[in-house]
């Protein structure tokens, strides 16, 4: 009686010099911690490589440990993935603005606190925000993918502080809140940089 063997079931390594890892099967329910590694990967990448058109599926999947198509389960192509990538990062950094500006307080206390929030986005998620600050060279964005600006959402949060500590006579009242806004976040930015 001769034995077979299932080759199928064996782990098959990967090919060697590939740099990929093998990934653990995500369970039923875990699709969106792939779709964060996907998106930090894609980050992680545009920063190393400083343009879109170096970056391909392939590398995005290596760097995750699972196959190209697995990609596409949740993106539907590399636009799309490129902009997911900034679109989230921006909403990120959106909602800690938010957070931090609906803080009790003294309008410059929360200003100080938005600022802190900033920071700590920036040191905490490094590659994208490298790539939302430079535009990772993500190139044209489809309109379709441009409904709304979570980036743009992200600097109103920092002009309506400004605008409210201009109302409630903490600024003064001859100040432009969107030219305050662009200093301040400028500023922020650059002790980031630093």
């Amino acid at each position: 009686m001769t034995s077979t063997t299932d080759h199928r079931s064996e782990s098959r390594p990967n090919r060697p010099g590939s740099g990929a890892h093998r990934r653990r099967r995500a369970r039923k329910g875990e699709g969106d911690r792939l779709r964060a590694e996907i998106l930090d990967a894609v980050a992680e990448l545009l920063v190393e490589k400083g343009h879109k058109d170096a970056v391909s599926i392939r590398a995005v999947a290596e760097r995750v440990g699972v196959s190209p198509p697995a990609i596409y389960l949740h993106f539907a192509d590399k636009d799309q993935l490129f902009y997911q990538c900034c679109r989230e990062g921006f909403e990120e950094l959106s909602r800690r603005l938010e957070e931090a500006a609906a803080t009790e307080g003294p309008v410059l206390e929360r200003l100080e606190r938005m600022g802190r929030a900033y920071i700590d986005y920036a040191l905490e998620r490094g590659a994208q925000y490298q790539v939302l600050m430079t535009g990772g060279d993500v190139g044209s964005i489809p309109p379709e993918l441009m409904e709304d600006d979570p980036g743009l959402r992200a600097f109103a949060v920092l002009v309506s502080t400004i605008t409210e500590g201009i109302e409630s006579g903490e600024f003064r009242d001859d100040q432009d809140p969107v030219a305050l806004a662009v200093a301040v976040w400028a500023a922020v930015h650059g002790a980031v940089m630093l």
